[in-house]
């Protein structure tokens, strides 16, 4: 994926799988807000491998963001790689 279309890509998996399809946005620390101001997930753009990675900020919604990020993916024809690993006790990556 090229850095350009990340925004877009995003914008379109916000629209689809989030109540209110807001548009995804660039945050300051350059992690882009995708789900409606809800805060419980996060896209960063990894340029040097070029790859979305999604970071979930419970461990017990993992499970519940994995499936939309999925279906998105399947539906849109993207291919993927799910790795999950945990950070802390309350804390959860999930790179797609």
């Amino acid at each position: 994926m090229k850095p350009e279309q990340v925004e877009s890509l995003l914008t379109a998996f916000a629209q689809e799988c989030f109540i209110g399809g807001h548009a995804a946005y660039q945050l300051d620390d350059g992690s882009f807000s995708i789900d409606a101001g809800e805060n419980d997930v996060r896209a960063i753009y990894d340029e040097d491998n070029t790859a979305i990675k999604f970071f979930c900020r419970y461990k017990r919604d993992m499970r519940f963001y994995d499936n939309k990020l999925q279906t998105f993916a399947a539906k849109h024809g993207i291919d993927t790689t799910l790795t999950c690993l945990q950070l802390n006790s309350n804390s959860g990556v999930t790179i797609l």
